[in-house]
């Protein structure tokens, strides 16, 4: 057996331990079980999407083993998918707009992963919705049980609490989903590029773009909030948190490049960027510039960078 697909195997049954450390209850096994796409990733950014793949039959097939078709079913959905769709597009070559062969952009990656992910929690709710149950009860009952059972007081800012994150729960977990997803690819990349293994360069984020269906897809869950009631308003609100992703990530990349500007441009992002995570209300800011910019092309067509330096 080749030594490549023994280095896949092992990182598939890594990636199914950490998955499992869920079920151990213990808060930093739960930490470490949110790296459970790193293994594969590490793989399928190496080795390519046939060695992925070696990798996923590898942990599944584990699993099926150890725990039935429950766990294969949820490592499907949650790790090897969505590993194994991510891989796939970052590393096609096609010609871009002037002839030349290059891999996809970054834009198009970002906007298809949020579609991927907002197209699960369709049919998870959908599933749900179709059975007869009421999504924000369901939510809030399963919301109440994890507060009591880590033994937070039902005070009345905790009900505030829960009352919040029940409109909005399926939406922060897909988000959640999806950010641990881009943050494991970007470590994984780093990882693979300070080795010298990588197959694709690192994109820069000053240069990063949607593609013009990226704002139709955001607006068509926009519209059908306005337009609908129940249970598909519901669904079709919390698809719209998912779909304005890339949004924020079009926005980053605004302010990525105008930083690039300047001489300081590290310490002005290290200073935007802690100024940003704490104050929550930022993250819409940069959302709503990423679809201005998206409209009206701020930053022109090429990127504003000082130099042609890699802008991480």
């Amino acid at each position: 057996m080749q030594r490549d697909t023994l280095i896949a195997i092992g990182s598939g049954l890594g990636s199914a331990v950490l998955f499992l450390l869920v079920l151990s209850g213990n808060p930093l096994a739960l930490l470490l079980s949110y790296f459970g796409h790193l293994p594969l990733l590490l793989t399928g950014l190496w080795q390519g999407p046939k060695r992925l793949l070696v990798a996923a039959v590898a942990a599944c097939s584990a699993l099926v083993l150890l725990g039935g078709l429950l766990p294969f079913t949820v490592f499907m959905i949650v790790f090897a998918g969505p590993a194994m769709l991510l891989t796939r597009m970052a590393l096609v070559i096609r010609k871009d707009e002037n002839g030349n062969f290059a891999f996809l952009p970054s834009g198009i990656v970002v906007s298809a992963m949020a579609v991927m992910v907002a197209t699960v929690m369709i049919f998870i709710t959908g599933t749900l919705a179709a059975e007869g149950l009421d999504l924000q009860d369901l939510f809030s009952q399963f919301l109440n049980q994890m507060y009591a059972e880590m033994g937070v007081p039902m005070t009345s800012d905790t009900q505030g609490v829960i009352g919040m994150f029940q409109v909005y729960f399926p939406a922060i977990a897909a988000v959640s989903w999806l950010f641990m997803l881009f943050a494991n690819a970007a470590i994984a990349q780093a990882i693979l590029v300070r080795a010298g293994k990588n197959l694709r360069p690192t994109p820069k984020m000053a240069s990063f773009a949607l593609p013009g269906w990226s704002l139709f897809a955001f607006a068509l869950a926009g519209f059908t909030v306005g337009f609908a009631d129940g249970s598909l308003a519901y669904v079709a609100r919390n698809v719209a948190v998912v779909l304005a992703v890339p949004f924020l990530f079009q926005g980053l990349a605004l302010v990525h490049g105008q930083a690039a500007r300047w001489p300081q441009k590290r310490m002005i992002l290290t200073v935007f960027y802690i100024v940003a995570v704490l104050s929550s209300w930022s993250f819409i800011a940069i959302t709503g510039l990423g679809i201005v910019e998206h409209l009206i092309r701020l930053r022109g067509k090429e990127p504003m960078t000082r130099s042609n330096e890699e802008d991480r």
